[in-house]
């Protein structure tokens, strides 16, 4: 059996038909990213603010590296 080597990754980005000029507009998102692709929607989170998703970002990032993958 080959183990697969998957890469996970948040991405912080423009909610879709927002501006994104604002950072404190509810305007960004934040998605899971699987070997560079969303996998499942319910992996974006979004009507967040600039600073709510750098936030939310980091502690997914951190808790990654805590667990060491």
């Amino acid at each position: 059996m080959e183990e697969e080597n998957l890469n996970l990754t948040w991405e912080i980005r423009v909610s879709e038909g927002r501006a994104g000029t604002d950072p404190e507009a509810p305007d960004w998102e934040v998605a899971e990213l699987e070997n560079g692709v969303v996998k499942n929607q319910a992996d974006i989170y979004d009507n967040l603010t600039y600073a709510e998703a750098q936030q939310i970002a980091g502690m997914w990032t951190k808790k990654k590296e805590d667990a060491g993958v």
